[in-house]
């Protein structure tokens, strides 16, 4: 096998990983920009409004003014408006977010809106809206957990009434690139233990209508969900697309005893953490069949930076490892490959030799393989195993708000975004326009032509030299610069290997001779 045919396939098992990447991690159009929606704008376009009742909807000017209560913890601090018993902000303290849009609620009850207000009573911990209803009275508190929870307690002396929580309004954008956030936004539902993944694009051609006993809202990072406890459950919950390409929904419940309570989660999508909670929240971290790999990556990252805190660093370490893993099938891989370049002379003979004879060619070169113990495929497997580790690589560093916004030196100010030191490739450029320009990705792809240069004893292989290595550069652009990192380490780490296999490899050729090829 020559160096061109091995670049055939090399491209072509490239070409395989990009369609994998298209069937696991496939791309999604980001809807057209438009303002969100006022909760009166909404009332009156969304057909949301639909399942319920016009008369529930219609939000009124209470007579009495807007009361504002506030709860804090060590992780956030949320504003409760007497309108609806509403979240009228939530903002997570570490990661700096809101989790309510500005000037919208989340979670308020409808047919509280337009109740008179009798009471509002607080403690550190809580607040309790006490609302006039015609058989009685409700009681909606609030109480702040110690994490990223709330729990929802309804009293009333009317069982039988029905309350809707409305969170037309949509969690919000909270990262910079707009794009990759809001292709991220999906709605959840649990319905008899299934949990249900819903993209906004889904929801745009048909909404969701059904029982559930938690819904919630995704972002890239941060998930938002309504747990009915107890055995209740919402009756004909109802979610549909945002004009901006979020996410939105209602979540009617029969109120059958005195009593119900109701818990919300409103923070960071961390895997263990929304594990704990034991009702399937951790669906929410899309791993599908690279779970367990993702999840030991993790793992050992989070490891690594406990010893060197900073993820940069982490990263480094990791790549050492993986290298150390490797490190038998890429010494393998190497070996060989010198060794195929240095058959080459002898293969060139047997082509003139045989050149009217293929099958003898085949049959005599099959021979020089076997002769000299040389796998021509064997170049290929480290490949074939490093795969599974790049995807579930790729899906951590993306996905996984532990590396949101975690910094390296100087210019990397995020390891899960693209390095972007040198802007961005104009829009036009046919395939790569809009791509991240970084030194990263430059150095890894530097590394690579450096590594070829080093194995490679054909100098007249220039497309395998300088073109692969050019190729594989423009795909890792657009990553993240935690995956670029990685890669430009393991390259350096594969450059030392392969000067000293390389020693190896004259060695091999001054000792290896054939005497007598072709059976001649």
């Amino acid at each position: 096998m020559n160096d061109n045919l091995r670049m055939i396939i090399g491209v072509a098992l490239v070409v395989l990983i990009l369609i994998l990447w298209q069937v696991f991690f496939p791309p999604r159009r980001p809807a057209p920009v438009a303002p969100a929606p006022s909760v009166q704008d909404t009332t009156a376009t969304t057909s949301i409004d639909s399942v319920i009742p016009v008369a529930t909807i219609t939000r009124t000017v209470l007579p009495s003014p807007e009361t504002i209560i506030t709860l804090e913890n060590r992780l956030l601090r949320a504003e409760l408006t007497s309108i609806g018993a509403a979240l009228k902000s939530c903002s997570l303290k570490t990661y700096h977010v809101q989790i309510v849009p500005e000037g919208e609620h989340l979670l308020g009850n409808l047919e509280l809106e337009n109740l008179p207000l009798v009471d509002v009573t607080t403690t550190d911990s809580s607040a309790t809206f006490t609302y006039e209803l015609n058989q009685g009275r409700v009681r909606k508190t609030w109480t702040v957990g110690p994490d990223y929870v709330f729990h929802i307690k309804i009293s009333t002396s009317a069982p039988g009434t029905v309350l809707t929580f409305d969170a037309r309004a949509g969690t919000p954008v909270t990262e910079q690139n707009f794009k990759e956030d809001i292709a991220n936004f999906h709605f959840y539902a649990r319905n008899n233990g299934k949990v249900h993944q819903i993209a906004v694009p889904a929801l745009r051609k048909k909404p969701f209508i059904g029982t559930a006993d938690w819904v919630g809202l995704k972002s890239k990072y941060f998930f938002l969900a309504l747990v009915a406890e107890n055995g209740m459950r919402f009756d004909s919950a109802r979610a549909e697309a945002l004009n901006d390409g979020r996410a939105g929904f209602v979540a009617p419940v029969t109120v059958t005893d005195n009593t119900t309570r109701f818990l919300v989660y409103a923070g960071p999508i961390e895997y263990n953490r929304l594990r704990r909670f034991g009702l399937g929240f951790e669906g929410v971290v899309s791993l599908g069949w690279l779970k367990p790999v993702a999840l030991g990556i993790l793992y050992l990252l989070r490891l690594f930076y406990q010893l060197a805190r900073n993820w940069g660093v982490a990263i480094i370490l990791f790549s050492v490892l993986m290298k150390g893993i490797f490190y038998p099938l890429s010494r393998t891989q190497i070996r060989q490959m010198r060794q195929l370049q240095l058959l080459q002379p002898k293969i060139e003979e047997l082509k003139k030799k045989y050149k009217d004879d293929p099958q003898m060619l085949n049959q005599e070169t099959m021979r020089l393989y076997q002769l000299y113990k040389v796998n021509p495929l064997s170049g290929c497997l480290p490949l074939l195993v490093q795969m599974p580790v790049f995807f579930a690589l790729y899906t951590v560093l993306r996905n996984f708000i532990e590396l949101r916004g975690a910094g390296f030196i100087l210019w990397l100010k995020d390891l899960s975004q693209p390095d972007t030191l040198f802007g961005h490739i104009p829009a036009g450029v046919p395939l790569i326009g809009g791509f991240a320009i970084g030194l990263l990705p430059i150095l890894m792809g530097v590394s690579f032509i450096a590594q070829n240069l080093i194995t490679t004893t054909d100098r007249r292989n220039w497309a395998m030299t300088i073109i692969f290595p050019l190729f594989i550069t423009a795909i890792f652009l657009n990553l993240s610069s935690g995956l670029q990192l990685y890669w430009f380490v393991y390259n350096m780490l594969s450059i030392g290997e392969s000067l000293i296999a390389t020693k190896g490899g004259k060695l091999w050729q001054k000792k290896q001779k054939s005497p007598n090829l072709g059976g001649s």
